[in-house]
């Protein structure tokens, strides 16, 4: 049978309206429009939907059949096209998130909460797994959004400005190196050491790694640990000294024996992006939520307040940014080192 959604809406209406004078003026058509549509969804039943009786009009047996499925027919595409408007309005979808180091995590759950508090049918998720390879999951498109260092030249993906930082040692109040106002690589002598892990198979050596063998320094052990509160932990216990982002350990400085020192100047800072390789409400409103919480700003703001912070934030970010990705590079950033050498991929 060749039935339309509009014979369906045609027999719900001329239902629940009685006559063709009020359906066809509900549907916006001509009276002889409507019949005309009628007859012809008839002779394609082979059946009267409708028995009549002067103007009035009244379902047959079979017309109440056919309103049956009308209704549920249309009660589902209603509901499939709010779904489909809230979607396109970045009210209802979901959300893949994920960090290139594992030490950032700890700022995600304000943003998300903020975020939720927007925007509750957005269902988001953290996928930890892809923090080694970010980019790479987003390419399979297994991530939506990935907050990287490292950059890959490829034309579908999109960075994003978010923020810069600057690596900092850790060091407990009472270690020698706390005395010293600018930590050197060369500190990092006979010293235990404590990074994170990393994957070499990624060609992305840990720039503190890189600076250290650029230099022939030889730390007494080198600790490679996970996740923050470990390392943090280590440094207050006087177990090691480590390296992080200021942004990063800020939050752990609080009663705790342990200072930060600014690294030697030949430690560049570094810009971190968004990456994306699509641009859907979803993904675009939480990349505004980032922009604000990294701007500093009040995230109660009004919608006027928050679009100026954010357009300021990215203006001054894009002024600070390193010179663009040379092609055959999978990173940007760039440091100094003694021996005049130019170290292109890393983590930290």
């Amino acid at each position: 049978m060749n039935i339309a959604i509009h014979h369906f809406r045609l027999i719900d209406t001329i239902s629940k309206e009685g006559t063709l004078t009020k359906a066809a003026s509900t549907l916006h058509l001509t009276q002889s429009a409507l019949s005309h549509q009628l007859k012809e969804l008839e002779r394609e039943l082979g059946i009267d939907v409708f028995n009549r009786n002067g103007k009035k009009l009244h379902l047959s047996e079979q017309g109440y059949r056919f309103l049956r499925s009308a209704e549920k027919i249309l009660a589902e595409i209603k509901s499939l096209e709010e779904d489909i408007n809230n979607y396109k309005h970045g009210k209802t979808g979901k959300l893949s998130i994920s960090m290139q180091c594992y030490t950032a995590y700890h700022w995600l759950p304000g943003i998300i909460k903020y975020y939720k508090s927007r925007w509750p049918d957005i269902n988001i998720q953290i996928l930890s797994d892809a923090t080694r390879r970010p980019l790479e999951y987003l390419m399979n498109g297994d991530l939506d959004i990935g907050i990287i260092r490292t950059q890959m030249v490829n034309t579908k993906i999109r960075y994003e400005p978010i923020f810069e930082d600057r690596l900092v040692a850790i060091i407990s109040k009472d270690h020698p190196l706390a005395k010293k106002d600018v930590i050197e690589i060369a500190d990092f002598q006979d010293q235990e050491l404590i990074l994170p892990l990393y994957d070499p198979s990624y060609q992305d050596t840990p720039m503190i790694e890189a600076l250290i063998q650029a230099q022939q320094v030889k730390p007494k052990t080198l600790h490679r640990i996970h996740y923050t509160d470990a390392t943090i932990e280590m440094v207050n216990a006087g177990l090691g000294i480590s390296v992080m982002a200021d942004w990063i350990v800020e939050p752990y400085l609080k009663n705790r024996n342990i200072v930060t020192k600014p690294m030697h100047h030949s430690v560049a800072r570094r810009a971190w992006f968004a990456a994306t390789c699509k641009q859907t409400p979803a993904i675009i409103n939480f990349l505004e939520c980032l922009k604000m919480y990294f701007s500093g700003a009040d995230m109660n703001v009004a919608e006027v307040e928050k679009k100026q912070i954010i357009q300021a934030h990215a203006t001054q970010i894009q002024k600070t940014l390193p010179e663009p990705v040379i092609p055959g590079m999978i990173n940007n950033e760039v440091f100094v080192t003694n021996t005049v050498q130019n170290h292109k991929n890393y983590q930290y």
